[in-house]
């Protein structure tokens, strides 16, 4: 049993339900494998034993212990976290929508109860008309509770009343269950016609089938690439490998780890903006130890095998230099990705338990769970073009190291990482200078990529949402940019002498 005070429990249970709910999308991932696994081995064992032995390729493996960690992470939470309002939620975000429920008030009658099938904490929004004058009372008196009350609403024939959630108005219902009391004074019957709309008491719980589907995505693009291009992924997991076996590897995950959850405890003094500060600290930490990761491990993949004739040695198999490249992007992509899914995980459970710090550090009141999942998925998008702007510095790396060694490696790549957030400010302040000045300027947003697109602090700190569609076009730029930096590089190691 747990030594700890209640208020300590409540304050620090409440970032809990968030990370099981990645720990569950992670375990429905895990068995949705399995399951794929299973069938696989009844088909076809052959090819079941090739998926199995993958596991030690590279990227498989440390994916399978991640998984497995964040499922494990799902069952020791489950008796801290409320299992059953979670589940009502997310019983609801498969079944949300319109409902209509039509009843007949009989004549003279006062305060006619009619039960509605709907929870008012899932009201989303709710619309009633009548075929004749009617009184509908929708808040019942409570004894012993001064409650804010809501006018009794008064229909005309055909004339809708209505009433939205997004419009910030008091929800018309009380308690678990809705109930509406008619009142019909005329000599006949009134038909009133109700229609609600339901959507999840808390939307937070979209966490888990998203999380399940991007992982699941991820494990079936890793499968098809292994079966397809079967040359360019052979030289890809021997990179991945290649790059988890470096102490550089292990290095960055460890202080990254240490880092992250130092930043719970770090005061930044931002008067309540704690939290903000923690995202984007965090997010340019893992970029840059992600970077630094991607621009060893390629210069150990291709220009110590250049100069120490293994890259020849390939070479001489039936691999041409094109699958050569593109099997080494692969991998430092992969290596990207790696580290980007587990020291991601770590942020979003930091920054969970971070608003619950904060809350505490500067006396406000205690947070709610959906504060807490809420926070996390601002940071998704970071992640998002954080792995964006590495993979495309990754394909810059790649074509430096086809004939630089790793020293001047490392250092065009920080630089052009330098300038390329400097981009806007270089052409800015180049405006109505000389000529020469304007050229360099205009030079620069050239050649270097503007990777300001990628950076979301002013997001972050506005709390402004970034919308689908600029993920989109920051992921088309990255992959156009990425293209072109891997056609110089077929260019540059095409010619290259490797004997």
């Amino acid at each position: 049993m747990l030594l700890i005070t209640p208020l300590f429990a409540n304050r620090w249970l409440t970032a809990l339900p968030p990370l099981w709910l990645l720990g569950v999308g992670a375990l429905v991932a895990t068995l949705v494998i399995l399951a794929c696994w299973g069938v696989l081995r009844l088909v076809n064992p052959r090819l079941a034993a090739e998926a199995r032995g993958s596991l030690g390729d590279g990227f498989l493996g440390p994916f399978a212990w991640l998984l497995l960690s964040l499922s494990a992470v799902a069952v020791a939470f489950t008796p801290l976290v409320p299992v059953n309002s979670l589940a009502r939620s997310l019983g609801r975000l498969a079944t949300a929508g319109e409902e209509v429920q039509t009843i007949t008030v009989a004549p003279q009658t006062d305060l006619q109860a009619i039960p509605l099938n709907l929870r008012p904490q899932e009201l989303a929004s709710i619309e009633m008309r009548s075929s004749a004058p009617l009184l509908v009372r929708t808040q019942q008196p409570i004894e012993g509770f001064a409650l804010t009350k809501v006018p009794d609403v008064e229909l005309n024939a055909d004339e809708p009343w209505t009433w939205s959630r997004s419009a910030g108005q008091t929800n018309p219902f009380l308690g678990q269950r809705a109930q509406l009391e008619a009142t019909n004074k005329t000599d006949s019957p009134v038909e009133l016609s109700v229609r609600w709309r339901l959507v999840p008491e808390y939307p937070q719980v979209a966490l888990l089938p998203w999380t399940a589907a991007v992982l699941l995505i991820i494990a079936a693009a890793y499968t098809l690439f292994r079966l397809i291009p079967r040359r360019v992924a052979a030289i890809a997991a021997a990179t991945t490998k290649e790059a988890i076996g470096q102490p550089i590897f292990a290095v960055a995950l460890v202080a990254g780890a240490v880092l992250l959850a130092a930043f719970i405890v770090i005061p930044y003094n931002t008067f309540g903006e704690d939290v903000k500060m923690l995202k984007d600290s965090g997010l340019t930490l893992i970029k840059v130890l992600a970077l630094l990761v991607v621009v060893w491990t390629a210069s150990v993949a291709v220009a110590d095998e250049i100069e120490g004739r293994t890259a020849m040695t390939v070479l001489s198999k039936p691999v041409r230099r094109w699958q050569f490249v593109i099997g080494k992007y692969a991998g430092l992509v992969m290596v990207a990705a790696l580290a980007f899914l587990i020291l991601g995980s770590i942020l979003l459970s930091t920054t969970s338990l971070k608003v619950i710090y904060d809350a505490r550090e500067s006396s406000k009141t205690d947070p709610l769970w959906s504060d807490c999942a809420n926070e996390m998925i601002t940071v998704v998008p970071g992640l998002v073009l954080s792995f964006l702007e590495t993979i495309l510095l990754a394909a810059v790396s790649l074509a430096v190291s086809t004939r630089l060694s790793m020293v001047p490696n490392l250092i065009i790549c920080f630089t052009i990482y330098a300038l390329g957030h400097l981009v806007p400010l270089i052409v800015q302040s180049s405006v109505g200078k000389f000529a020469i000045v304007r050229f360099v300027g205009q030079l620069f947003a050239t050649l270097l990529p503007v990777l300001e697109h990628f950076t979301i602090e002013a997001a972050v700190i506005g709390g402004v949402p970034v919308p689908w569609g600029y993920l989109g076009w920051a992921a088309l730029y990255a992959g156009l940019y990425a293209t072109v930096a891997l056609l110089i590089a077929l260019v540059l190691f095409q010619d290259r002498d490797l004997a």
